[in-house]
């Protein structure tokens, strides 16, 4: 039953032509007036094909009449726009269950579609080559990492500013808004209208492309040439990375299809951020907290045990916004505490600001807090290191190496393997293994340099302004930076055994870098937030916002009880929108406030004090001393990517690379 509101087409009159001759028609759906946009690429490809293949060769073509159609299509230029959905899973027990009423097991499908805030007119349409990519384009470099410690040396800033007292008076010279090239449109409040249900279930192989085929009919704008629909623009359809999977899995069922419409190449499945983060967070908050340190003075379990905050105990993936408060808080403390050792200090009350900086204007503080604070990142967060250490180790993976026989005057080899080339030498030259053959780990087996409770820490304050950084980067809607986060924890997914997010990951990577044209890929980075109520700071991610609109709609469908069918469901999802602002203007009519968007208790500043005599008094964490350790983490190293298997890495990055140039090169010949 087709529930959805009727989409009007828009006629673009060509009076040159006969109407029988040339039928082109854009759908978009009115409420929103979502239209094409073309940049004069766009327009020059669309004039082509309709003088190649929808114009009656006996009408005479002028330069005037492709003018005319080049003209009548640019009118109707505005942004672009994309779809977001998910499942609306809804479980009703019956009181009294008979043959004829069971509970009933809902599985439908809910959309928004939101106006793009960036439309990235004006840049070039042509698809990029993914074959031009190198594979070490795919993982972090140099230009991140010094992104990433910029962004840090601004967060590490506001934790000092709010927990030490003589910094406090700094407050003003920090940065509360990182700036990026679009914050003045981030700022203002998003466009969107809700796009109803579609009483299909994505779970479904027959049920997802049932979806696909609906939204590309009713969203995708097109052109009608001889009964013989064509693709004119893409646009983006944005879920978690179940829906995502799902959907570009069943255009790969459909890739032996004649046209782009057919093969419902209409619509680019992508992936959101929140679901995407809260996996990363998952990882993270895994690696750092053990239940058997509890009783290890300075770990997370024992913060936790210390402060009595079960909170910090519980699922962090279930229960993401209760743990992530503690955790944010325990952020906040070894970031005190690695300042305190930087200045040799043993308390808050110890730090003093320069009188001539505290006298100093805005930019003279702003310049000696993030000087000082520069130097303190650049100690314990060595994010540039380990990127090089990835490359390095990358580009060894992919270069094959070859061993030659180390006697004079044998010309056998090369070859391939090491191994063999050392039992070649034994067999044939009575070769023992000489001293650069000694492994470095066992010349220095016995010799320790690490100290692994330092590491611990700075391993703890990495991975949680890279966390703080993401959720930063969505609330400012800045798409560059999100994107780096998206790179960054690839390699995150990839070492935890999260191939799902891992490939995730990569395929982002790879359609900014190699299969999106310029256009689309500024859209897909920049398009990805929504901003409910205007100003700076207050946006959330697409997936987010309509997790909260899932459960509006199914508080209002549990209400209709014994009522309950596609016809009034429907009807409920088409009002939601209407629904919350109607009650929105009764209270505040009311006078009736409602906290909206993030959610942030104060920390408790008891809890901070007692975590930081815990970590800094008694643990001294950041205090170097070679061969601590805590017996809950043996060994842990303060490399993020440690433990990362680099070939595999390697042969798992050509492998699907592969397949994606493949499909490009299909989908080029078939357009």
């Amino acid at each position: 039953m087709d529930t959805v509101i009727p989409q009007p087409e828009a006629d673009i009159n060509i009076s040159q032509l006969d109407s029988s001759e040339l039928d082109i028609t854009v759908p978009y759906p009115e409420r929103v007036h979502i239209a094409t946009r073309y940049s004069e690429e766009i327009y020059n490809s669309v004039m082509e094909k309709l003088l190649q293949q929808c114009i009656d060769p006996n009408v005479p073509l002028t330069r005037e009449l492709v003018a005319t159609v080049k003209a009548d299509i640019k009118e109707g230029q505005q942004r672009g726009y994309q779809v977001v959905g998910d499942n609306v899973d809804l479980l009703l027990k019956v009181r009294m269950m008979a043959s004829d009423q069971q509970n009933r097991d809902i599985h439908w499908f809910h959309i928004f579609i939101l106006l793009d805030e960036v439309s990235g007119i004006g840049l070039d349409t042509i698809p990029q080559n993914l074959d031009d990519v190198s594979l070490s384009d795919f993982l972090p470099d140099h230009n991140l990492t010094k992104s990433l410690q910029d962004n840090f040396t601004v967060l590490w800033s506001r934790v000092l500013t709010k927990w030490i007292p003589s910094m406090q008076c700094l407050r003003q010279s920090i940065i509360h808004h990182i700036p990026h090239q679009y914050q003045d449109t981030m700022s203002k409040k998003t466009d969107y209208v809700m796009g109803g249900l579609l009483f299909k279930n994505e779970n479904l192989s027959e049920d997802i492309i049932d979806i696909l085929k609906t939204l590309q009919d009713r969203y995708v704008p097109t052109v009608d040439c001889d009964k013989s629909p064509k693709v004119l623009d893409k646009i983006f359809f944005g879920g978690d990375q179940l829906t995502e999977e799902r959907a570009r899995n069943a255009q790969r069922s459909l890739m032996d299809g004649d046209s782009l419409f057919e093969m419902l190449q209409g619509l680019m499945p992508k992936n959101e951020d929140w679901h995407a983060f809260r996996i990363a967070f998952e990882k993270i908050i895994k690696l750092l907290r053990k239940p058997e340190s509890a009783g290890e003075t300075g770990t997370y379990f024992c913060n936790a045990t210390v402060t009595n905050n079960s909170n910090a105990k519980k699922d962090p993936l279930n229960e993401y916004r209760f743990v992530r408060e503690p955790f944010n808080l325990y952020v906040d403390v070894y970031i005190v505490s690695a300042t305190l050792e930087f200045l040799g200090l043993s308390k808050v009350e110890d730090v003093h600001v320069p009188q001539a900086v505290v006298d100093g204007n805005v930019l003279t503080q702003r310049i000696w807090l993030h000087g000082l604070v520069r130097k303190i990142v650049q100690k314990y967060v060595t994010l540039s290191e380990q990127v090089t250490d990835v490359q390095d180790a990358f580009q060894e993976a992919t270069q094959r190496p070859v061993f030659l026989c180390r006697a004079d005057g044998c010309d056998h080899g090369p070859f391939v393997y090491k191994k063999a080339r050392d039992n070649h030498e034994s067999r044939k030259h009575s070769f023992l293994p000489s001293e650069e053959d000694v492994t470095e780990s066992s010349k220095s087996e016995n010799k320790e340099t690490e100290d692994y409770i330092f590491n611990y820490g700075s391993l703890f304050i990495t991975l949680g302004l890279m966390l703080r950084n993401a959720d930063d980067a969505i609330k400012e809607g800045d798409g560059p930076r999100i994107i780096n986060m998206w790179r960054t924890f690839m390699l995150i997914y990839r070492k935890e055994g999260n191939t799902k997010y891992a490939l995730a990951s990569l395929h982002l990577v790879g359609l900014l870098k190699g299969m999106l044209s310029p256009r689309d890929a500024h859209r897909l980075t920049w398009n990805r937030t929504v901003n409910r109520r205007g100003g700076k700071g207050k946006r959330v991610s697409n997936d987010f916002h309509l997790e909260n609109l899932n459960l509006l709609l199914k508080n209002a469908l549990k209400h209709l009880g014994v009522n309950l069918n596609e016809k009034t469901a429907a009807r409920e999802a088409n009002a939601l929108q209407f629904t919350k602002d109607i009650v929105a203007t009764f209270n505040n009519d009311l006078g009736i406030k409602k906290p909206e968007g993030y959610h942030k208790k104060i920390a408790s500043e008891k809890d901070f004090i007692t975590l930081l005599s815990e970590v800094h008094t008694k643990c001294q964490m950041f205090s170097f001393e070679i061969g601590r350790e805590f017996h809950s983490f043996p060994k842990i190293r303060r490399n993020i990517f440690s433990g990362l298997k680099v070939t595999a890495l390697k042969d798992w990055i050509v492998k699907w690379k592969k397949q994606w140039t493949e499909e490009q090169k299909l989908l080029n010949v078939v357009d």
